[in-house]
C-alpha cells in the first residue's frame, strides 16, 4: 500500500489529514489467534492444546506469543483508528502533523498539533503539544498512550508518560477492548486540558540544580541513570554543562534519542523512558562520585 506520508525514523513527520493517517493506519500489520498443538507423548501424532492459542501476525505469518483463550487482539489498526476518531471528535485534527512506525509486532503512533504550543517564555523555547500510541502483539499489556512534546528549538522529542491520568493503557482482553474508545476520548480530553501539569514539571525541573565537579562525573550519572552505557553516556555528557538543572540533563538525553544516527527504535524508547523516569520525573538527580579504594 501506498502511504500517504513516509513511514521511519522519528524525525520524520509529515503533515497529514485524519483521513490520510487512517489510510496508512490501514496498511499496518494484523493480528488474529490461531491454535497451538503438542505432540502426543510416545507418538508421532499432534493434538490441539486446550485453551492455550498463538498470536499470529498476519502479515508475516509468524506466532508471536502464546496466550489463553481470554486474550483478544488488538489489531494496530483497531487500536490507532480511535485515537483518530477522538482527535478528529475534539476538532483539533484540522492542523497535525504524523508520524507512523510499522515494525511489524509493534507499531507507533506519532501526533504533533502545531496550534497547541506551551512553554514558549521559558527555558529553551516552545514545546509542541502531542501524542504518542503503541500497540505490540507479543506483550500482554499491549497498548498504551500518552502526551508526547516536541521541543521547536532543538527539534528533541520527549515523552510524558507519567503524569497521572493522561495516559492510556490496556490489555488485549475483550473487557479492555470493549472500553478503550471511552479510555481514548477521555484521554484527548483529559490531555488538551492540562497542558500547565507539564509546564509544572518543566518549570520544577529547571529549578533543580546538579553541580557535577568534572566531565568523568556526568559520564557516570548518565550510566548510572539512563543510559547503562559508557559509551554512549560520553556523547550526551558532550552537552552536559558541569553547572547545569534536571531540565538541561533531560534534553541532552533526548536530543541524543532524537537524533543519533542508526539508533534502533528499541534503544530509542529505552532512552526516553529513562530520562522520563529517572531525570525529569525524579526530585533530584543526585552525581554520581568515583567509588572510594578502601
Amino acid at each position: 500500500m501506498e502511504h500517504a506520508f513516509a513511514i521511519g525514523n522519528i524525525q520524520n513527520y509529515h503533515e497529514a489529514t485524519v483521513e490520510e493517517a487512517r489510510r496508512a493506519v490501514r496498511g499496518l500489520d494484523g493480528a488474529d489467534l490461531v491454535p497451538l498443538y503438542r505432540q502426543t507423548p510416545g507418538a508421532d501424532t499432534y493434538e490441539q492444546a486446550e485453551n492455550i492459542f498463538g498470536v499470529r501476525n498476519t502479515a508475516t505469518e509468524k506466532i508471536t506469543m502464546p496466550v489463553s483463550g481470554r486474550y483478544q487482539p488488538i489489531s494496530h489498526q483497531d487500536g490507532f483508528r480511535p485515537v483518530l476518531d477522538a482527535i478528529e471528535h475534539a476538532g483539533i485534527g484540522h492542523d497535525m502533523m504524523v508520524n507512523l512506525e510499522n515494525h511489524r509486532d509493534t507499531a507507533e503512533l506519532y501526533v504533533l498539533f502545531p496550534d497547541l504550543m506551551f512553554n514558549e517564555d521559558r527555558e529553551g523555547g516552545g514545546m509542541m503539544y502531542g501524542l504518542r500510541f503503541k500497540n505490540q502483539y507479543d506483550a500482554k499489556t499491549a497498548f498504551r498512550g500518552h502526551v508526547f512534546c516536541w521541543r521547536v528549538l532543538c527539534l528533541n522529542g520527549s515523552t510524558h508518560a507519567r503524569l497521572g491520568e493522561m495516559h492510556v493503557s490496556a490489555m488485549h482482553v475483550d473487557s479492555h477492548v470493549q472500553g478503550l474508545q471511552t479510555q481514548i476520548d477521555s484521554f484527548i480530553t483529559t490531555m488538551l486540558s492540562n497542558a500547565h501539569r507539564i509546564e509544572q514539571v518543566v518549570d520544577a525541573a529547571i529549578e533543580s540544580p546538579i553541580n557535577f565537579r568534572d566531565y568523568d562525573e556526568v559520564v557516570r550519572t548518565l550510566t548510572a541513570v539512563v543510559t547503562g552505557s559508557d559509551r554512549r553516556s560520553k556523547v550526551i555528557a558532550d552537552n552536559v554543562p558541569l553547572e547545569t538543572n534536571r531540565w538541561q540533563m533531560y534534553n541532552a538525553i533526548t536530543e541524543h534519542a532524537s537524533h543519533a544516527p542508526k539508533m534502533t527504535w528499541q534503544t530509542r524508547d529505552r532512552l526516553l523512558d529513562a530520562a522520563e523516569r529517572n531525570v525529569l520525573m525524579t526530585r533530584e538527580v543526585t552525581p554520581v562520585a568515583m567509588p572510594v579504594a578502601e
